[in-house]
């Protein structure tokens, strides 16, 4: 397949508003913080990012507000490469922001308010652009969104790839549904039961990739028609901060994917990008590169 773009991003931007403590808050308490900065975030936009860092030909698809915070998002995916081709202003809306709490030992919290610019509509230019790609990689916002941008890659012979964050909006049959379009999805250890999506067999069809990632002890792959999961464990590093960490893995893996890794060397070489991610502050530092993984 001849393609522009070896991945493109859609949807999942924003900024992180970004503190530290000593110790993720408990209920009915309070704590010192220190200000770590505002900074260029959105899991989607993050993978775009690694993605880049990693070697290919990246774009991106979706929506900031035509304020100081949007400038900013759209700046950043200068600095790694991503042209921003399907990135609109939209007047009057505020971009949208993320509360990010990390601990003294990597782990973190995120909160997530709920903008309008989330519901943004797709354009026949952005779906145009998501078929200029080997691989689209999203989230599973709403049925409509998951059909349009399954079929736009498709025109384009591409991969089409799901983030499926225990945060999604979609739920029960709608979401096993949008999940059988996905070529490769990803969903968390946790993310299987909170989301119903446990036995993965109820979701997996022939040949398609699931990938369940298990935090600091590492990630296990499925494929369709396989009877037994392949596990890699996590590389031992000491964890600065683990923000990012699971985008960087996606990225990476979609990679090796593309570069025709089969499953066990693909988890293998996410695992590594991962070790080297999370050993730097914020979403996107410390990225690495195809030659450092």
């Amino acid at each position: 397949m001849s393609a522009d773009f070896d991945f493109v991003g859609v949807g999942g931007i924003a900024c992180d508003l970004v503190l530290q403590v000593e110790r993720l808050p408990l209920a009915d308490d309070k704590y010192p913080a220190r200000w770590i900065g505002r900074l260029p975030g959105g899991f989607i936009a993050n993978a775009t990012c690694a993605a880049a860092r990693l070697g290919l030909r990246t774009a991106y698809v979706g929506w900031v507000g035509d304020d100081a915070d949007g400038q900013l998002l759209a700046d950043s995916f200068a600095e790694f490469g991503v042209q921003p081709l399907g990135l609109l202003r939209v007047p009057g809306e505020q971009t949208p922001f993320t509360l990010v709490i990390t601990d003294s030992g990597g782990g973190r919290a995120i909160l997530l308010p709920a903008f309008p610019l989330y519901e943004q509509p797709l354009t026949p230019d952005q779906l145009a652009l998501a078929g200029r790609a080997r691989v689209v990689y999203t989230f599973p916002r709403d049925t409509a969104w998951c059909a349009q941008l399954h079929d736009a890659t498709r025109q384009g012979d591409g991969l089409f790839a799901l983030d499926v964050e225990t945060a999604v909006p979609l739920r029960g049959e709608a979401l096993r549904a949008a999940i059988r379009l996905a070529d490769v999805f990803f969903v968390s250890e946790t993310g299987l039961e909170a989301l119903g999506l446990s036995p993965l067999a109820s979701v997996l069809r022939p040949g398609q990739w699931a990938i369940v990632t298990a935090g600091g002890r590492g990630a296990y792959g499925w494929m369709g028609g396989q009877d037994e999961p392949v596990f890699q464990p996590a590389f031992r590093v000491p964890v600065t901060d683990s923000t990012g960490a699971g985008d960087c893995f996606h990225a990476a893996l979609l990679t090796a994917r593309l570069d025709g890794a089969a499953l066990p060397e693909a988890l293998a070489f996410a695992n590594a990008a991962a070790a080297l991610k999370v050993q730097h502050q914020g979403a996107r530092g410390g990225l690495p590169t195809r030659a450092q993984v």
